[in-house]
């Protein structure tokens, strides 16, 4: 077979290897040396998916094993309430899990509390100008109901954010409220379910009186393509609206269920969403659907919350146990709720399931027989293993990284897509001491003495020499870490979908050691 050799014009250069099949108790050494000895040269990088390095060590766990280790670890009784704070929106990821968790509590509850408008790896959970509208309404309606007792005129005001929030939930987007947004001439201007342009008046009694001048103002606005005509009663908690030009089949809305959540501005309650779905633009996944029916399916009871205070699950009741769900932000949110007098059982999903990372970064190995298949174990062994066994059959030197998920963000979904815990979850030796990548911008350097008037040849040799004709701190790249940089390539260059090259080949990169 031909040896991989590139020109000595060539930088850093990365491939993909295939390899056979890699099943349970194979030998991840010699199938990694096998397939990259035709290859493989001194200096080169290799690096290795941890998912195929996971299956040749039998890492899997079924959420009957995770569900009984919960029980122990939060020592749940049957009935229990268990807190999920801040899980990652991921049928992959999570979803297995939350059915662990929630048999966990043996017929128990589930309080699954959701960031908005995205999770931490940027999944989007809730529509986001809906959860900003909802959310700045909400505030704006708490302290207005504050301030009543002594100014009734207000009144006015908060039946229109009790209109524009009712609206929200049967599907209208709020563009404006004139009283308090200072924009538009109606009370309230909506862009319909069916996407139309609408302008509404809303009052407390005369539904006529407020459709005719809905009618007026629908005349002056551009575009307007609806007159909306609203009464609200705020004693009976309930709101009526009517197309103003027709006035055919008012429609009565009852907001009494809801007021308690209305007044509660950084939540959005399940009953505030009842109809309302929030699909994933991509996934076209609604996460608080397939949420809730895991923990159904794990025979307990759930409720979802949308919340950024995660302390807010404590609203709901009695708590038996608080489980961290978040990847990144786990230490910062588990010490958030010790430090704030947690009276019982707080762990992460790094502290349940086998170690070193619990079930953190996990994926589904099979849905429907409720099968996890968990990071590698002691990746840093397994690593400098596949290292020693390249030296014996090709007597290269070389350095062996196992990668999970690119430390990268996609700028067209927005996905900053690491769901594990690092980029390089295993390292050989030699990367261990790999310094900070750092140095300095070829292009600022390049322009910055073009502009200064020195010719091609000058600035190809004062770059040659290392001449500085500019300041350092002009220069200074982001300092990165060697082995993210490196994982986050293989990724890239390894795909997640069926390319079938778990090992990735990685020539030219350079890289300090630590002094």
């Amino acid at each position: 077979m031909e040896k991989f050799s590139l020109p000595t014009s060539t930088g850093v250069a990365a491939i993909g290897l295939k390899t056979g099949l890699i099943i349970p108790n194979d030998d991840i050494a010699a199938i990694t040396a096998e397939a990259a000895k035709p290859f493989v040269e001194d200096k080169d990088i290799i690096c290795v998916t941890e998912a195929v390095v996971a299956r040749s060590q039998n890492r899997y766990l079924s959420c009957s094993e995770l569900a009984e280790d919960v029980q122990r670890k939060l020592n749940l009784k049957p009935g229990s309430t268990l807190a999920v704070i801040s899980p990652i929106a991921s049928r992959n990821r999570f979803a297995l899990i939350l059915k662990a968790l929630a048999m966990a509590t043996r017929g128990g509850k589930v309080i699954v509390q959701l960031s908005i408008p995205f999770d931490e790896v940027g999944n989007q959970v809730m529509d986001e100008e809906f959860a900003t509208t909802r959310l700045r309404l909400k505030k704006v309606l708490k302290s207005f109901r504050e301030a009543r007792e002594n100014t009734p005129q207000l009144n006015v005001l908060i039946r229109e954010i009790i209109a524009a929030l009712k609206l929200q939930e049967i599907g209208y987007n709020i563009l404006s409220i004139r009283k308090i947004t200072g924009t538009g001439i109606a009370d309230l201007t909506v862009r319909t379910p069916e996407g139309k342009l609408a302008v509404a008046e809303v009052t407390f009694a005369n539904l006529e009186k407020a459709a005719k001048k809905a009618i007026g103002i629908k005349k002056d606005v551009d575009g307007a393509q609806q007159a909306l005509a609203i009464t609200v009663d705020l004693g009976h908690h309930k709101i009526t609206m009517v197309d103003a030009e027709t006035f055919e089949e008012p429609k009565t809305y009852i907001f009494g269920p809801q007021l308690d959540s209305y007044n509660d501005p950084d939540v959005v309650y399940t009953n505030e969403l009842e109809n309302i779905t929030f699909s994933h633009p991509i996934t076209g996944m609604d996460y608080r659907d397939l949420y809730m029916k895991m923990i159904e399916s794990g025979k307990a009871e759930g409720e979802v919350i949308f919340t950024n205070n995660p302390l807010k699950v404590y609203d709901l009741g009695y708590i038996n146990g608080v489980c961290i769900a978040s990847v990144h932000e786990r230490e910062k949110q588990k010490e958030l709720f010790e430090s704030f007098g947690a009276m019982v059982p707080v762990i992460s999903l790094q502290d349940i399931g086998p170690g070193p990372w619990g079930v953190i970064g996990s994926n589904v190995s099979d849905f429907e027989k409720g099968v996890l298949k968990l990071l590698p174990g002691d990746a840093d062994h397994t690593a400098e293993g596949i290292k020693n066994k390249i030296r014996e059959v090709s007597g290269k030197d070389i350095e062996v990284l196992i990668f999970g998920d690119g430390a990268y963000k996609d700028p067209d979904t927005g996905i900053y897509e690491m769901a594990d815990p690092y980029p390089a979850i295993g390292v050989s030796s030699g990367l261990k001491s790999a310094a900070l990548r750092t140095g300095t911008k070829l292009k600022l350097q390049v322009d910055t003495l073009h502009n200064q008037g020195y010719s091609r040849e000058d600035i190809e040799d004062m770059l040659k020499n290392k001449q500085d004709k500019i300041t350092v701190e002009s220069l200074g790249t982001t300092p990165r870490s060697v082995t993210s940089i490196v994982a986050t390539l293989a990724d890239l260059v390894a795909g997640s979908a069926d390319a079938g090259t778990p090992i990735v080949l990685v020539r030219g990169f350079q890289y300090s050691k630590r002094n």
